[in-house]
């Protein structure tokens, strides 16, 4: 896996997640309902160990804990990371960068509340609505114009066939 090229850095991210079967959960905002597809999940890293040890937590799959309703999806074994992208930055862009997936042609919010019981946003969960290729370079181009400075990353953990 290419997770030591992800840097100890405070940032934001896209977990872009491959759900393969339906899945019901029961959280904190209510009962849950997600169907197999392409998911993108917002998520921020502004604490110790940054980036790479927030991502290395969604990654493992034997959570002692589970703290936030991304863990409920990554701790099962019928979802996957495909791909992560980030950003290094001290700003809190979290928010900012939900707002603009909600806003995209191509990623539709997928519940209302997940991931954003800290932050005014609708949601940071979000369903991909078009072919797999056309979601993933939406998400890296808006996260690429949020601020045009940040050094910007890409992790692929999976091959995504065009679908």
């Amino acid at each position: 896996m290419q997770l030591e090229s992800i840097p100890h850095e405070k940032g934001v991210y896209i977990l872009i997640l491959r759900v393969e079967s339906l899945i019901s959960l029961s959280l904190s905002i209510g009962f849950v309902v997600l169907e197999p597809g392409l998911y993108a999940y917002v998520g921020s890293a502004r604490g110790v160990g940054g980036l790479r040890s927030r991502i290395e937590h969604h990654l493992s799959k034997d959570k002692k804990r589970l703290w936030w309703h991304i863990d409920y999806l990554t701790s099962r074994p019928d979802v996957s990371v495909a791909c992560i992208i980030y950003v290094l930055t001290y700003m809190d862009l979290e928010k900012a960068l939900a707002d603009e997936l909600c806003k995209a042609n191509c990623w539709s919010p997928a519940v209302k509340g997940f991931g954003s019981s800290d932050k005014k946003s609708f949601s940071h969960l979000f369903k991909c609505i078009c072919n797999t290729t056309t979601c993933i370079n939406g998400a890296l181009d808006i996260v690429k114009n949020l601020h045009r400075e940040l050094e910007v990353g890409i992790i692929w953990l999976e091959h995504l066939i065009n679908s």
